[in-house]
């Protein structure tokens, strides 16, 4: 796809690490971003820098170029809400980004909770919410009746083992299976793929080799 002024985007976790990356890099073609993370500081950050960079292709809006919804992704009505705040402000979907990810912790061998706070919330976050955000945005774009781009953001821990984070790998693992069982929407016009990026320096990765090194 073409990216081309005027198109919008909406990337989960857009506050920080890969997710800011990507909504700045549209932001630099000019497309619509809604920024959706559960940290408002640093959400509201990116959009108020998307909206400086797009200054430099729209004039005159009638809606800001990007907008801020906070919003817990394994929370299904609060992820579907996000949606349609997009839809509402932007007309509709070109691109969707399902980025939102979190570690584990403690290991889950060793985790005597009922895992509402560690492993299990790491399943809705990493994987449940993709599953579920694909499936909105897949709506979305085949109403629309023209293409659209849905990339999940896996993991390189999604195809080789992650000892020091087995809930993440299972879950990244998930991501891409998932993604690779979706060619069927190409024929409506709905592209989708995975990413799997190695290791890189954020919040997520600082935190998981602190505890392993410890």
């Amino acid at each position: 796809m073409e990216l081309k002024p005027g198109m919008s985007a909406l990337v989960t976790g857009g506050a920080s690490g890969i997710g800011k990356a990507l909504c700045s890099a549209f932001a630099q073609k000019g497309l619509f971003v809604t920024v959706v993370d559960f940290s408002e500081e640093n959400g509201r950050e990116v959009a108020a820098l998307v909206q400086k960079e797009n200054s430099k292709f729209h004039r005159d809006l009638r809606v800001p170029s990007s907008v801020f919804v906070k919003c817990d992704v394994s929370n299904a009505d609060s992820l579907a809400a996000a949606f349609e705040k997009h839809v509402q402000t932007y007309g509709g979907l070109d691109i969707c980004i399902n980025c939102a990810g979190i570690a584990n912790r403690p290991l889950v061998y060793d985790d005597t909770s009922d895992g509402a706070r560690t492993w299990r919330h790491a399943v809705n976050v990493n994987l449940v919410a993709v599953i579920d955000g694909t499936r909105i945005a897949s709506q979305i774009m085949r109403s629309q009746k023209k293409p659209g781009v849905i990339i999940n953001i896996g993991s390189a821990a999604g195809l080789y083992p992650m000892i020091f984070d087995p809930v993440y790998s299972a879950t990244k693992g998930g991501v891409v299976m998932f993604t690779r069982s979706l060619i069927p929407l190409k024929r409506h016009g709905v592209r989708v793929n995975v990413l799997c990026p190695e290791v890189l320096r954020n919040c997520i990765t600082e935190c998981k080799y602190l505890s392993f090194a410890l």
